[in-house]
């Protein structure tokens, strides 16, 4: 039986995590409108956005864009110079799944940012877009999550990075928690949903151009 279990959930893999997916982000959607979690997220937004420290600005600058789909790109880009080429076009399709439905949510849900209607609040920059989910700690999550599931020894450390960059986002008051435990959770499932495509014809295109693009730097002799 658990055999047959296995064998289904195997074929079905993607479509089981898309599923589960939509189901996260209703339920997060429904927590959004819940007057607990409302006061729980303001609340704690305040406690952790108080440890500001105006000392660490400099540095807080440089970690604000950590995790941001830029970022993941250059990553991209040097796990391919290295050859590291399957690993890199998972993570490309991870990312490029992660602007997709990050971007769609934060528009659809909409939701102010805490700068936007809190006073007194510490940030070192004011994203205009809307602030559900956080786009930073879902991309984090998604890359720690697709690149943990092809080699093991990145899971503790990507995992921790990701953690950082989602507190971050609190603590530098561009996010609600629940922005940040939304992100997590989406980038987890988008990690997973990633990591379940068949690769080999997009890894043959993709070798194919980049040797043509490099062959056309070459001067023959």
């Amino acid at each position: 039986m658990s055999f047959a279990i296995r064998k289904f959930y195997k074929e079905r893999e993607g479509c089981i995590l898309f599923i589960l997916l939509i189901s996260m982000i209703g339920l997060f959607l429904a927590l959004l409108l819940s007057e607990n979690a409302f006061a729980w997220d303001h609340e704690t937004f305040l406690k952790i956005n108080a440890l500001w420290d105006p000392s660490f600005e400099t540095i807080c600058r440089i970690f604000a864009e950590m995790g941001s789909f830029f970022f993941w790109f250059i990553v991209i880009f040097i796990l391919w110079l290295i050859g590291k080429r399957e690993m890199a076009i998972y993570l490309l399709i991870a990312i490029l799944i992660h602007i997709a439905v990050g971007g769609t949510l934060k528009y659809v849900v909409d939701r102010p940012r805490p700068f936007e209607i809190l006073e007194n609040v510490h940030t070192v920059y004011q994203p205009a877009d809307p602030s559900f989910p956080s786009g930073h700690t879902e991309g984090s999550f998604a890359a720690a999550t697709v690149l943990g599931r092809k080699s093991s020894k990145l899971i503790l450390p990507l995992s921790f990075f990701a953690i950082i960059v989602g507190f971050g986002r609190i603590y530098y008051g561009v996010h609600w928690p629940l922005d940040v435990i939304g992100g997590a959770v989406i980038g987890i499932f988008i990690g997973l949903i990633a990591s379940t495509f068949k690769i080999d014809f997009l890894k043959e295109k993709m070798e194919s151009g980049w040797k043509r693009f490099i062959s056309s730097f070459s001067f023959k002799k």
